[in-house]
């Protein structure tokens, strides 16, 4: 099992992270808010931005540690997502949005991390049939 979170993971350019936020799928689950856009005609995989408002988590080093956390906990359990894109031949693009305004501890983070993977899987599933 592969537990690399490199570049190919990650959702990069204005116009495919405009896509995933205007056309994606919107879930909410405490204390993020996710977007996942299906993907047909691309390889197997999935790409997923992180982000932490300045809005709701005001210093600077509380988002880095909050998004490295994030980070952390899907590079852990992306097998839950990848498995599936395998299996049904699609492509997802997610955007995860930290709506918390106070800064949570890293393995509560990692623990909803693993509860919104296995929601965006269901709801896959649910979705390709």
């Amino acid at each position: 099992m592969d537990f690399t979170f490199g570049k190919q993971y990650h959702l990069c350019g204005k116009k495919k992270i405009e896509e995933v936020f205007n056309n994606g799928v919107k879930n909410h689950h405490f204390p993020f808010l996710s977007y996942h856009l299906i993907l047909k005609d691309e390889p197997f995989k999935f790409k997923i931005l992180v982000s932490v408002p300045k809005k709701f988590i005001k210093k600077a080093h509380d988002r880095n540690y909050i998004k490295r956390c994030m980070r952390e906990g899907i590079r852990k359990n992306k097998s839950l997502i990848e498995e599936l894109l395998l299996l049904k031949e699609i492509s997802v693009d997610i955007a995860l949005v930290y709506i918390c305004k106070e800064r949570k501890e890293a393995e509560e983070i990692q623990l909803k991390i693993i509860d919104n993977l296995k929601k965006i899987r269901n709801e896959l599933q649910k979705n390709t049939g």
